[in-house]
């Protein structure tokens, strides 16, 4: 009946890329074989109370794990200026038959890495294999782990970077290329990141297009991490294959979001779910020129697992509460 408390610290000890992608990996499949449940996440915009933040309940289960739980996380634009993260978030891990609270646990950490993660495996299963020359658009935490990903599953030569502020972008290219040993260069405009790259992910706050489909060169693997809009709308119209992680979350919330709404997209336009093809059940890439555009929103079920795995780890040496005392 007690309940472990996990801080970030903590888990950043005992959680690596290696065995995030791995755990991402057997959640997509989970998803393509239907052993898991993900309700569609349920957004708070405080935006009409006059505060610039929102916050999303991700609840889910992963069964092979008998892993149950929710992350609460948001956006909150002004926390830069008070020495605090963008993104906030909070785990809590329950037993799937009782409900009791397994742990409560930070879920920064975990998001960010899981984020990458993700971008890793889409490229996995749709980038073409021989792909060597990455675009990252938003120098963040999440651009970060992608780049860390993609460093462990492909031979890249090369890295280029490029954020609305020019000294985030060089800053990011010197402290990733120090530590994934892949030339990484900063850039002042999004088209000298895009064109010719083989994959290119955007992983930003923005809500307008970033990225133009005339950058976007045959063959590309396109990911889009963010919140909302990061690509102009030929880009998702004229990709040779459209898939999604969770069409239900895809279809009212990020890249989609604006194209749902006016009609120019439906869901039955969207080649697969991600984990469809993780599974085998669809393939990826069928051709070396396909244009390909990912979009992961991001599926709760991948924190909760790889939450699970943390707990697992730490639960003989942790801290408890007793919740019910």
């Amino acid at each position: 009946m007690k309940t472990a408390l996990l801080s970030r610290g903590q888990i950043e000890k005992v959680l690596d890329m290696d065995m995030v992608i791995q755990t991402v990996d057997e959640v997509f499949k989970a998803h393509g074989n239907k052993e898991a449940v993900l309700p569609a996440k349920i957004s708070l915009d405080l935006s009409p109370m006059g505060i610039q933040a929102f916050s999303n309940a991700m609840p889910a289960y992963v069964h092979a794990l008998k892993a149950a739980g929710i992350k609460w996380v948001g956006g909150f634009p002004n926390n830069p200026r008070k020495n605090l993260g963008y993104l906030m978030a909070t785990i809590i891990l329950q037993d799937p038959e009782t409900g009791i609270p397994l742990a409560v646990m930070d879920g920064v950490h975990i998001t960010n890495l899981r984020t990458g993660a993700v971008a890793g495996v889409c490229a996995k299963y749709l980038a073409n294999p021989s792909s060597d020359v990455m675009a990252i658009i938003g120098a963040g935490q999440q651009g970060r782990t992608s780049l860390i990903a993609m460093s462990r599953l492909f031979r890249l030569r090369e890295a280029r970077a490029y954020d609305l502020r020019p000294e985030v972008s060089e800053g990011y290219a010197q402290e990733m290329e120090a530590s994934t040993g892949v030339k990484v260069l900063p850039v002042t405009h999004p088209r000298d990141a895009v064109e010719d790259a083989d994959i290119v992910v955007t992983a930003t706050h923005g809500d307008e297009p970033i990225v133009r489909n005339e950058w976007l060169k045959p063959g590309v693997l396109s990911i889009s991490l963010g919140t909302y809009q990061e690509f102009d709308e030929e880009s998702v119209l004229q990709a040779d294959k459209v898939l999604v992680d969770n069409w239900e979350q895809c279809s009212h919330r990020g890249e989609l979001k604006k194209l749902v709404a006016r009609g120019r997209f439906k869901q039955e336009m969207v080649y697969a779910e991600i984990g469809e093809v993780a599974a085998g059940l669809k393939p990826g890439r069928n051709s070396p020129t396909e244009k390909i555009m990912a979009i992961p929103i991001g599926l709760g079920t991948h924190d909760i697992a790889v939450g699970y795995k943390a707990y697992e780890i730490l639960k003989d040496d942790c801290q408890y509460f007793e919740f019910f005392s």
